[in-house]
């Protein structure tokens, strides 16, 4: 509730899917009207959400196949809590260059059961800190890739981000564990460090 409108400090992103159950993340508000239009909405860039139901995009999230994040974003996305929850036709998710400021990734993948490959190329994880159940359930995922400057932020946690994830396995061979399930296995899998991640080529 707001008391004073003046003061409100929520910052926004819209978030569009058109009759290609192809989903854009993007800082303009007006889809492109030369596409058919599925469902259009907006998203807090800076809160953090508890609940799938939330997105402007849930009642399509069985069909939802892929999601761009636009070059236009020009605010912080704070966090991705429960965004792509249980969405369970995703296969690919873009633009991560454009994401800043993330720092939570609470539950964002979880039951994502249509995932076997992820990459997080260009996403800057300096700010990133809560990996709970990040990819729990992502039963058919076998390959996440990340830059291979990508490492842990200093505060980094999270349980079971890994949990039920039974398909992965590592860039270096490291196959997974169900007692290897938390954050700190999110690191590039190679020599001297074990991980689930691979180094994009």
């Amino acid at each position: 509730m707001l008391t004073n409108p003046s003061q409100d400090s929520r910052e926004w992103v819209w978030a569009h899917l058109y009759d290609t159950v192809a989903l854009e993340i993007t800082g303009t508000q007006a889809p492109d009207f030369g596409r058919t239009l599925l469902t259009s909405g907006r998203v807090c860039a800076n809160a953090h959400y508890q609940m799938s139901s939330a997105m402007p995009w849930y009642d399509h999230r069985s069909s939802l196949l892929t999601c761009a994040f636009m070059q236009d974003i020009a605010v912080d996305v704070a966090s991705m809590g429960y965004w792509f929850h249980s969405d369970t036709a995703l296969t690919a998710v873009t633009g991560w260059a454009n994401v800043n400021g993330l720092g939570s990734m609470r539950y964002t993948f979880n039951g994502c059961t249509g995932l076997t490959s992820l990459s997080l190329a260009g996403l800057d994880p300096s700010a990133l800190t809560d990996f709970f159940y990040t990819f729990a359930g992502c039963s058919n995922l076998v390959t996440i890739y990340a830059d291979a400057t990508w490492a842990l932020a200093a505060g980094a946690s999270g349980m079971s981000t890994f949990y039920n994830c039974g398909s992965f396995v590592g860039g270096n061979g490291t196959a997974y564990s169900g007692s290897a399930t938390s954050y700190a296995r999110c690191v590039i899998d190679r020599a001297g460090q074990v991980g689930y991640l691979t180094e994009v080529e």
